[in-house]
């Protein structure tokens, strides 16, 4: 099996780490780089801390996982060659990764925070790279969910979709229990409810193989009471809202 490394520990690298361990990679078999937190994650977790060159030397794969403008200071010391790279560094196209590190065997990726329970969707653009690490790539990026390619230019626009999106399907579900709740359910109850129609109707669509429109008017009956519901939906605008807070999303990534 590949052994994984990673530069950098916040908080996309951790829920990457989590949803690797939780398909069975054996700890030993991840090396982590940080000068804060390697040394409490290889406690609490079993991986091992590195200094970053070990790390690269360590690993079939090396995650860039620090913040973008640390780029140049983070890889100016540090010994690439052709090693398989996969940035997760937000706005930092493939030229600038294969400038920064040498490497030409680089993955430009933007997942989402589900790969810690392995149900990312995660974009990726690519160098051209080996047969040998289109598989290591391929089980790597797997493991954790989906991973579609996506040309660079439509980053911004998966961003908000996939990246942004579970804060907005949290903010749903947390409106969802709100009305339950004003109209007499308990918090706790009203959000279980809402939780699992989400969840459970996110996992019907996705198994039905037809568009979401579609699914609606299975669950709507003309004249019917969930009707009523979508039709108030359209009469509040609620798609232009939606639309205009993906595009606020999208815009703040180019500003």
């Amino acid at each position: 099996m590949a052994k994984y490394g990673f530069i950098g520990t916040g908080n996309m690298a951790q829920a990457m780490i989590k949803g690797l361990l939780a398909q069975g990679v054996v700890p030993s078999d991840i090396a982590v780089a940080s000068p804060t937190t390697a040394a409490k994650l290889a406690q609490a977790w079993g991986v091992q801390a590195l200094s970053a060159q070990q790390v690269i030397q360590a690993s079939d794969l090396t995650v860039l996982a620090f913040l973008p403008n640390q780029l140049a200071d983070v890889t100016a010391n540090l010994v690439f060659e052709d090693q398989l790279v996969v940035s997760v560094l937000a706005g930092v196209s493939v030229d600038q990764l294969v400038t920064a590190t040498g490497s030409h065997q680089v993955v430009r990726t933007l997942p989402n925070v589900n790969v810690a329970i392995n149900q990312g969707v995660t974009a990726f653009a690519t160098t051209t790279l080996t047969v040998a690490n289109q598989a290591i790539f391929h089980d790597f990026s797997t493991q954790l969910g989906t991973a579609i390619a996506v040309p660079e230019a439509q980053f911004a626009a998966f961003s908000a979709i996939a990246g942004s999106g579970p804060a907005y399907v949290f903010k749903f579900i947390a409106a969802l229990a709100k009305a339950g709740v004003a109209n007499g359910l308990a918090d706790d109850l009203a959000t279980t409810i809402a939780t699992q129609t989400v969840l459970g109707s996110a996992q019907m669509l996705a198994a039905s193989g037809q568009s979401a429109q579609v699914m609606q008017d299975t669950v709507a009956s003309p004249g019917g009471s969930t009707r009523a519901g979508l039709d108030d939906f359209d009469q509040q605008g609620f798609d232009a809202v939606v639309a205009h807070a993906i595009r606020a999303t999208v815009e703040h990534k180019h500003a």
